[in-house]
């Protein structure tokens, strides 16, 4: 029989405070420490880690962009489940991995940072809680301080573009009207699963003038203001309606067309880009998202949760 010694395994406890004498020799030799890998987990959290500016001070800004985000933390104008005031934080917080350091598209080969377009982050403005029509008017505010500054890259466009971080979809009214003011009339292409042309007679009207201002009336409303064209369109309509025939009427008179969110099963992906295309033309265009065109499967905190969506 052989027989084999096995050293029992030394264990070497730390001391009982946790310091090591080896440490005061350690911290310093690593004075060199790296502060770069993985700090985009940390500090000012911009939209992909975007360059932060004021953008609604009236001074002159040393740095000019094309393209600027813009938080809209606003979600007093919804009829069911508040919460989208913290959207934009969110959406910056969702955005952490991205940047341009690392935007290349393995689809396309292009990088959107790297392209034509300076890009910035704006941050949101103080817009108050405790009173719609003051905060949609300091919204619009906003929209237009950034609006009426000089782009940089004149040969695109003078003027920049603004994309929102919502906030519910009453926010839109307030960019329209800012649009309108650089842009003239535009056609909207909408995303949603609810039309959000009716009448404020039939939603919140009936309390109030005040209360007829929210996100189910705002296109209703950009339209009877002249701020839309009536070449705009719906995308994934499937919500149900409050009247039989009524918001229909209503909506075509606000110049939508309405794709379904079923008609993908029937034209395709392709087919709904062409509808979308030859509805609006040559026109100046502002496109608007809701995040409830997304099945709740995808977004089960959003304010309307409807099923059957173009995603199901």
């Amino acid at each position: 029989m052989l027989l084999l010694a096995v050293a029992a395994r030394e264990i070497i406890f730390p001391p009982v405070t946790g310091f090591n004498p080896y440490q005061s020799t350690l911290r310093n030799s690593l004075h060199n420490v790296d502060i770069v890998t993985n700090s985009q987990f940390s500090g000012l959290t911009t939209f992909a880690h975007l360059p932060y500016a004021n953008c609604f001070v009236e001074d002159k800004l040393d740095q000019k962009y094309d393209i600027a985000f813009l938080g809209a933390p606003f979600d007093t104008g919804v009829t069911a489940r508040p919460g989208s005031r913290y959207g934009p934080g969110g959406i910056r917080q969702g955005s952490r991995r991205m940047s341009a350091q690392a935007g290349w598209s393995v689809y396309t080969g292009e990088n959107s940072f790297e392209d034509w377009a300076t890009i910035i982050d704006c941050g949101d403005p103080p817009l108050t809680f405790l009173d719609n029509t003051i905060a949609l008017l300091q919204l619009e505010k906003a929209h237009k301080a950034i609006a009426n500054r000089a782009a940089k890259t004149i040969s695109k466009s003078s003027i920049p573009r603004i994309i929102t971080l919502g906030g519910d979809h009453t926010t839109t009214l307030a960019a329209l009207r800012s649009t309108y003011a650089r842009w003239g009339e535009v056609s909207v292409i909408h995303f949603d699963s609810h039309i959000d042309t009716w009448d404020p007679k039939v939603i919140g009207g009936g309390l109030s003038h005040y209360a007829g201002v929210n996100h189910g009336t705002f296109l209703h409303l950009a339209h009877e203001e002249g701020l839309i064209r009536n070449t705009s369109i719906h995308a994934g309509i499937r919500a149900p309606l409050l009247r039989p025939k009524g918001d229909v009427r209503n909506d075509l008179r606000c110049g939508f067309e309405m794709i379904k969110a079923r008609d993908i099963d029937r034209i395709g992906v392709q087919g709904i880009i062409e509808k979308l295309k030859a509805r609006v033309g040559d026109t100046k265009v502002y496109v608007s998202v809701d995040i409830d065109v997304l099945d709740p499967a995808f977004a089960p905190g959003m304010s309307e949760n409807f099923f059957l969506s173009s995603l199901a």
